[in-house]
């Protein structure tokens, strides 16, 4: 996945997420924490499914 400089992290981990990736793939690609990416997918992708 290309990593643009005006995205941020936490978009980029959402259209991860959304993707199916994994959260292996999604850390080395953020540098988020998994608790990070936890976060993310109950607060802001899970709602919408």
């Amino acid at each position: 996945m290309d990593n643009k400089s005006n995205e941020s992290p936490e978009s980029i981990a959402k259209e991860m997420l959304i993707a199916g990736e994994t959260y292996d793939a999604i850390m080395s690609a953020t540098n988020l924490r998994l608790k990070d990416i936890k976060r993310i997918q109950e607060k802001e992708v899970n709602p919408h499914f």
